[in-house]
């Protein structure tokens, strides 16, 4: 399985009720692949997973996959508090037809190495698909880059990292070399070190539904030998992303805003709690989602031949 662009991390829609709207989130699956995702993603951070009952998630990625219908792979996210329950529902999304399952460890009681490389493996172990390790330690250096290297050497389904630190340019360009390219590198964070990452051999990024098609341009701008282009693009779509950063929940409810502005979604409703940002934030959203917009319209009209 190779990835190159883009892979959207699908938002949960709720109902006025705090119940989940299938019918939105099959539509948000179709704008997705319609606006040039190279996979879709569920149930992550992006999709609230830590306010889904199990039933919910196992639920929301079977709706997921079935209407993907293969039109793109489907990554499921099946990360849980221990290994039996984390295989528990790595096998479900195998037998729905899930291609890949993005694994984040556990994380109310964080392991030493050795417990952590055990959880990958008897993970891996238990399915056929490939598994990406999500990498996510917003605030230090995560997983080294020798012990992913390791794993993906002991475990031949190991394929991919997905990295959500600060600064993971260098580290990405490790984990290819130290794994000899049997790992391919994506970068979370909202896309933020895009840039960054496809420099340093990234095949791709994991970000907010909202823009899909401008963090799609934006990879490639850069395949088409167009760094600088590649690079102004993203620097003008930074301020959405900047926003999405300052708390997660926060980008969000950007990103559902944004949806629900495009008429994909019928409510921007996040599961309680949830912060309730004062009127200056929503101003300030509100002119980040017309900017979103503006760049998304651009990008389409370059797609449609309407734009130089």
């Amino acid at each position: 399985m190779k990835l190159r662009g883009v892979v959207p991390v699908i938002a949960t829609p709720f109902n006025e009720d705090e119940t989940i709207d299938e019918a939105s989130l099959r539509g948000q699956v179709d704008f997705a692949i319609g606006a040039g995702a190279a996979a879709v993603c569920m149930p992550g951070f992006g999709s609230e997973f830590y306010k889904l009952s199990d039933p919910e998630r196992y639920r929301v990625s079977e709706v997921m996959v079935e209407q993907a219908g293969r039109r793109v792979p489907t990554v499921i996210s099946t990360g849980s508090g221990s290994v039996y329950t984390t295989i528990q529902f790595s096998r479900y999304a195998e037998s729905i037809g899930a291609d890949c399952l993005m694994v984040l460890p556990p994380r109310i009681s964080p392991l030493a190495l050795e417990e952590l490389m055990l959880f990958y493996e008897r993970v891996c172990g238990s399915v056929s698909i490939p598994v990406m390790v999500q990498d996510a330690d917003f605030s230090g250096s995560g997983i080294p880059a020798t012990v992913l290297a390791e794993l993906s050497r002991r475990c031949s389904n190991l394929k991919f990292a997905k990295l959500e630190i600060p600064l993971p340019g260098g580290k990405c360009a490790r984990i290819i070399r130290e794994s000899e390219g049997r790992l391919q590198v994506l970068f979370g964070l909202w896309g933020i070190y895009m840039v960054s990452g496809l420099d340093h051999g990234a095949c791709g990024i994991m970000a907010g539904p909202g823009l899909t098609e401008v963090y799609a341009r934006i990879i490639s701008l850069f395949d088409e030998g167009r760094p600088e282009d590649s690079k102004g693009l993203l620097y003008r779509a930074q301020p959405y992303m900047v926003f999405c950063l300052e708390h997660l929940e926060a980008g969000l409810v950007l990103d559902k805003r944004t949806l629900k502005r495009r008429g994909i979604l019928k409510s921007e409703r996040l599961r309680e709690p949830y912060p309730h940002l004062e009127e200056i934030y929503s101003k300030e959203m509100d002119g980040l989602v017309e900017l979103g917009l503006a760049l998304c319209q651009e990008v389409r009209g370059v797609a449609a031949g309407n734009q130089v």
